[in-house]
């Protein structure tokens, strides 16, 4: 009981109560050339927890919410876009149908809570080294009908392979669905939830993943031709 108590605590102080990280951008008025459509689900938008309950399948894994950055996400993306497009071929026509992050430090708060169980700094040392920092960052392009598929179980969403995180560290799974000028592309990156020098590693991800989604633009418009 007492670990299950620990392990409620942990993940209502890391993921109830979200801390505001103001991302700088400069000129960000600039964006405001382009047009972004915002076609998300609302509920893409809210920060949720799926579970408090360390026993439950969907524990350590929440939606974190547009709340979390300022700028937005999605604003963020204009940003980039902007300043990738070329000026002479007009303003782009965007449309956002997904742009979602998931956090899933289930192996973290399990292993934080089995030390806390332990107790003292012993277990707190123990806590810590049940989960290695190792991780490596990727993109991959979605199946839409798979993504549609978890909407009953969405913490699913939030989930990973062996291959992706072996050592099972908290990471953020970015989603990002868009279509510029008709060309529809969707994507998701994992990257790292732990701290990587001076930056929030929500704004590294979420940042990745918007250069990974134009980059993904770019190498379609390379192969049309090549």
């Amino acid at each position: 009981m007492k670990k299950i108590l620990v392990a409620l605590l942990t993940l209502a102080c890391t993921a109830c109560a979200p801390v505001v990280t103001k991302v700088s951008v400069p000129d960000m008025g600039k964006s405001d050339s382009v047009t972004v459509s915002d076609m998300r689900p609302t509920s893409e938008k809210d920060h949720q927890i799926f579970s408090l309950m360390i026993t439950s399948k969907e524990y350590g894994i929440w939606r974190v919410g547009d709340a979390r950055l300022s700028p937005s996400p999605v604003r963020l993306l204009q940003y980039q876009i902007a300043k990738q497009s070329n000026a002479q071929n007009g303003s782009p026509q965007v449309a956002v149908y997904h742009f979602v992050v998931y956090s899933n430090m289930k192996s973290q708060l399990r292993h934080g809570a089995a030390g806390a169980a332990i107790g003292g700094v012993a277990g707190a040392l123990i806590g810590d080294a049940m989960v290695s920092r190792d991780e490596m960052a990727q993109t991959s392009l979605v199946d839409e009908k798979a993504f549609d598929g978890m909407s009953a179980d969405e913490y699913k969403r939030g989930l990973y392979t062996q291959a992706e995180d072996p050592n099972k560290a908290s990471v953020y799974i970015v989603y990002i669905d868009t279509s510029i000028n008709g060309k529809r592309i969707f994507t998701r990156t994992i990257a790292p939830a732990t701290k990587q020098g001076e930056n929030d590693p929500l704004v590294d991800a979420v940042q990745l993943a918007i250069r990974n989604q134009l980059t993904k633009y770019n190498d379609s418009e390379a192969n049309a031709h090549s």
